[in-house]
């Protein structure tokens, strides 16, 4: 019984390694490739080969509200209210500071003068934060720049979450201006 015990446990080992240059024998299927989708591959089952779904309409994350101005800048320039307008105290633009330097600093530069060290690599390159243009920007305004992006700048809703955070760089963003002067 012992023999016959060896016998198939050493057989069950040389089963697992078929060789130096052959695959291995797998005992349950799918376990080294796995049928899943990958985020921008292409899907043969669906009418447009895409797995980028979008979803339903009327559909409502349970984490946070939707954003009502997405499609709307003017009603977003005219209706947004900074909450954090008279807080220029040193958690608010900490907080700004910190997510400046993570999500705006790369493209927009330390000083917001659009010389961020990918910016020399753009084909269209960013906008100084510290122009009269953007000083005439309502804080709504440059807030659904953030949410919402412009231009050849992607929207960054996704990335900070946190609706007090993005107000929070709004302020950050008019200390630079203050200090350029």
């Amino acid at each position: 019984m012992k023999k016959l015990l060896a016998l198939f446990c050493g057989l069950t080992l040389l089963g697992c390694q078929a060789g130096k240059n052959q695959t291995n024998i797998e005992l349950i299927q799918d376990m080294m490739d796995q049928i899943n989708v990958k985020t921008q591959d292409w899907d043969p089952d669906s009418e447009d080969y895409s797995t980028v779904l979008t979803p339903p309409d009327g559909t409502v994350s349970r984490n946070r509200p939707p954003y009502k101005y997405d499609l709307d800048p003017k009603a977003a320039e005219k209706n947004l209210k900074n909450p954090l307008a008279e807080d220029y105290g040193v958690e608010t633009l900490k907080l700004g500071k910190m997510k400046y330097e993570i999500y705006c600093m790369v493209c927009h530069g330390e000083q917001g003068a659009g010389n961020g060290t990918v910016a020399e690599k753009m084909t269209v390159k960013p906008p100084t934060l510290l122009s009269q243009k953007v000083r005439k920007h309502n804080d709504g305004r440059i807030y659904h720049i953030i949410t919402n992006g412009q231009g050849v700048m992607g929207q960054y809703a996704s990335q900070i979450h946190d609706e007090k955070s993005r107000w929070a760089i709004v302020n950050y963003v008019r200390t630079l201006q203050k200090q350029a002067n």
